[in-house]
């Protein structure tokens, strides 16, 4: 069944125009204001018995993953800059001196050698810094009493969750009420609590945090928090970090309607009330990557002086007027049933699992990933991590940083195709931040200039390869990160960002123009050396019996990933340099290096070889694929420019195989490149989905937010694709959506594209051109093109 999607902006309008109708339809209008529908909200029967079956909600800069108990509710905490460690030089003085032994070994196929020796290189200390969890904050009812008719629910559409039961007292069931919601324009979490009989709300309130740190009240009404992060020993980081870590601070005040407040110790007291309202405020001594002098307290006592002088009704209107302009942009229906709607979350991931194709919890998911990145990307804040901004362990896994070698270019491969642009901007800051590290990592590892950074990253902007060579020695991570630049320009054609953003590709390319950088291979073609194809080793024997080396061994040179990035760098940085009539012997020099990067290679099982040489394993069904960032997000491989190397790339990505989790959100994308919209249905529905928590969060293994966002992506992929200058309609649907229709989708060339289908084919499209320019557009063998101005549409209807 397709349902209507009104988006809330015309329900506000029609609420409007029924108001002057008469006071005699005000009911009608609230009706209509109202949201009773189920279709993206989450729904549960049950607490989170598990911190990945918590609801997450955020504003950018803090988050809450909201656990949703009746007797206890608890809610853990983060603030984006808390994390171990502090402003830091991690290059290695000595890692020069062994760069030309590495390129040696591996020139003579001593891998095993090779990589030994590139330890030697790795920045000081080896291991980067993690992020932290911030606190946690509890709600205790100390009456007791059974649970009646629980439920809690995320809302996607206002973002807020919700937790309602009954508890027996005394007398009878007081149904309780909770509205919980991270607010960005007031910069606090806010809590609602209310109840169904006056005086019936009691409870006591409670903070804490796993580091060294202090609470006590302050008044009647409030609870401060204020503590320290020191290097952690047990990560083995002490040394390079003398003095003070990351202060913080904490405050939360209640206000109540009726009752009593009172403060003890640690705890705020509630009784007899009729409801309260909990307005939480954090903040850290993070001033910026070389700075942490700022004072939390202060920074606390203002958001909370500001926010406090807001009634709730004020405070949640501003949440939802807030939130729901960039949400509001998007809307998808693949078809799901609204009989559906009511079945609690856990109960379609378990259909899912057995084998049902669920549209509406597809939508859901899509819908998801946008919902993360608004609540984990503001303007101003931070990039996203690999967990986004949410984490409530000391020691994450992979310390919870920014994995630069497929992961965080994923979190945001959701911003421009899914009309977020402007939450790409955390982003953009990291890379112009990271050029200062970046640039000297390349003066004192290579002797190079411009500027590099190897597969990962943290909150102070390390550049130097770390975790081991086998995973740090990756000279590429910078060169992609900044391809997020140039992609916002294609989809915006905003020069003045483009003015901006130049500079910064530019020194990435300066870096691998420098001499010695690229290396020739015995092919006379560029290449990189030492480096590794992210997170795969080549060493053991092959099928054929090929010994590379021992098992395990990455170190190599020149594999696939590196030249594909470099030859999007390169196209990139003299499309802008024209563009902007810049650097025109510079340009050259650029050109000339992109012509002699080494190609890429057809091997001896049909597959696209991941590295220079043919080692790939057809019986290795390995997660990374990155050999076919050619495929996805480059467009250097495609059906019509690349036949032959588009059909290996196909052979190689059957012979990985499909997988769950954040690889199998990049195969999402991958099948839609190729054309396949049921095998990318399978990967999603089958592999993917079956990794999400209750919480719907992708935890298969461990916890990685790359694979919530990846799914959005990869189903935007699914329904529109725009590059190489076309923008092509429904080019892989699969058969499980065969009726169904989104809306506010961008295209590159500044675009917005509405799409409708019926019986798995195309009905009508609308493409509205935001910049004005010539437009292209396909439909499975058919191409229209029209010249359409800024603020007009062109419209595409089936003959």
């Amino acid at each position: 069944m397709t349902r209507l999607i009104i988006p809330r902006k015309v329900t506000t309008w029609l609420g409007s125009c029924i108001a002057l109708l008469g006071t005699q339809l005000v009911n009608a209008e609230a009706e209509l204001n109202s949201d009773s529908s189920n279709a993206l909200k989450f729904l549960y029967s049950e607490p989170a018995s598990e911190w990945v079956d918590a609801l997450p909600i955020g504003n950018g800069r803090l988050g809450a993953m909201v656990y949703g108990g009746a007797q206890v509710e608890h809610l853990q905490l983060n603030e984006e800059t808390l994390w171990s460690g502090g402003p830091h030089d991690y290059t290695n003085p000595d890692a020069y001196s062994h760069l030309q032994t590495v390129r040696d070994f591996l020139a003579d196929g001593e891998y095993i050698k090779a990589e030994d020796e590139a330890q030697k290189m790795m920045g000081s200390p080896v291991k980067q810094m993690a992020y932290q969890p911030f606190g946690d904050l509890y709600l205790t009812y100390p009456q007791g009493g059974k649970v009646y008719e629980y439920h809690r629910e995320l809302d996607l559409e206002n973002a807020v969750a919700t937790v309602e039961f009954g508890l027996g007292v005394s007398g009878g069931t007081v149904q309780h009420k909770r509205t919980i919601f991270a607010s960005h324009p007031d910069q606090a979490i806010i809590v609602h609590l209310e109840c169904d009989k006056p005086g019936n709300l009691i409870f006591d309130l409670s903070m804490n945090s796993p580091h060294i740190s202090d609470t006590k009240a302050i008044g009647d009404d409030s609870l401060v928090m204020t503590g320290e992060v020191a290097p952690r020993e047990e990560r083995g980081l002490i040394g390079p970090w003398e003095g003070k870590g990351t202060g913080f601070a904490a405050k939360v005040k209640v206000i109540t309607k009726g009752g009593t407040v009172t403060a003890h110790g640690d705890k705020v007291m509630v009784r007899d009330a009729d409801e309260a309202t909990l307005i939480y405020v954090a903040a850290t001594s993070f001033v910026n990557y070389k700075d942490v002098s700022a004072d939390p307290v202060a920074r606390v006592e203002d958001y909370l002086a500001k926010a406090s002088a807001k009634s709730f009704s004020e405070l949640y209107q501003r949440h939802v007027d807030d939130y729901s302009e960039l949400f509001d942009r998007v809307a998808i229906d693949l078809g799901g049933s609204e009989e559906d709607q009511d079945l609690t979350t856990p109960e379609r991931l378990q259909r899912t699992e057995e084998g049902a194709a669920d549209a509406l919890l597809a939508e859901q998911i899509f819908q998801y990933g946008r919902y993360l990145l608004i609540a984990g990307s503001r303007p101003g804040t931070e990039a996203m991590n690999l967990q986004g901004i949410w984490n409530g362990t000391i020691n994450p896994p992979w310390a919870s940083k920014y994995t630069i070698n497929i992961n965080i270019q994923m979190i945001y491969w959701v911003a421009e195709v899914c009309n977020l642009s402007e939450l790409h901007e955390p982003l953009f800051r990291m890379v112009e931040e990271l050029q200062d590290s970046g640039s000297k990592t390349a003066q004192v590892h290579y002797k190079a200039d411009g500027w590099m950074v190897n597969h990962n990253t943290d909150l102070w902007r390390g550049a130097a390869p770390v975790d081991g060579a086998q995973w740090g020695m990756w000279p590429t991570g910078g060169a992609w990160l900044t391809l997020h630049l140039w992609e916002h320009y294609l989809y915006t054609g905003d020069e003045e960002f483009l003015k901006k953003a130049y500079p910064i590709m530019k020194g990435a390319a300066e870096f691998f123009l420098s001499d010695g950088v690229l290396i020739e291979n015995d092919d006379g073609k560029l290449i990189t050396s030492p480096s590794i194809s992210p997170e795969h080793s080549h060493g053991g024997t092959t099928k054929d019996g090929l010994s590379v080396g021992r098992a395990g061994t990455s170190l190599c040179a020149g594999p696939t990933m590196d030249g594909q990035i470099l030859r999007d760098l390169f196209e990139g940085v003299i499309e802008a340099g024209e563009l902007l009539g810049k650097d025109k012997k510079f340009r050259k020099k650029v050109a000339d290096a992109r012509d002699q990067i080494a190609p890429m290679k057809i091997g001896r099982h049909g597959q696209l070889q991941e590295w220079m040489e043919d080692w790939d394993n057809p019986d290795d069904p390995h997660s990374h694929v990155s050999h076919l960032y050619g495929l996805y997000p480059s467009s250097q491989i495609n059906r019509f420019d690349t036949p032959e190397l588009f059909d290996a790339a196909r052979t190689s990505l059957i012979q990985r195989g499909d997988a769950g989790g954040w690889p199998g959100a990049w195969r999402i994308a991958l099948w839609a490149r190729l054309g396949d919209g049921d095998r990318a249905h399978n990967v999603f529905n089958n592999h993917v989905i079956n990794g999400y928590s209750k919480g719907m969060l992708n935890s298969g293994r461990v916890f990685q937010i790359d694979g919530n966002m990846g799914a959005t992506s990869g189903i935007a992929e699914m329904l529109m694709q725009s590059h190489d200058g076309v923008i092509e309609l429904l080019p892989a649907l699969p058969a499980a959506w065969p009726d169904g229709s989104v809306k506010g989708l961008r295209a590159r060339g500044g675009f917005e594209v509405d799409i409708a289908w019926k019986d798995g084919k195309l009905t009508t499209a609308t493409i509205h051109s935001q910049n004005g320019s010539s437009l292209k557009v396909r439909y499975e063998d058919e191409i229209r093109e029209e010249t359409v101005e800024g603020g007009q549409e062109f419209v595409w209807k089936t003959k």
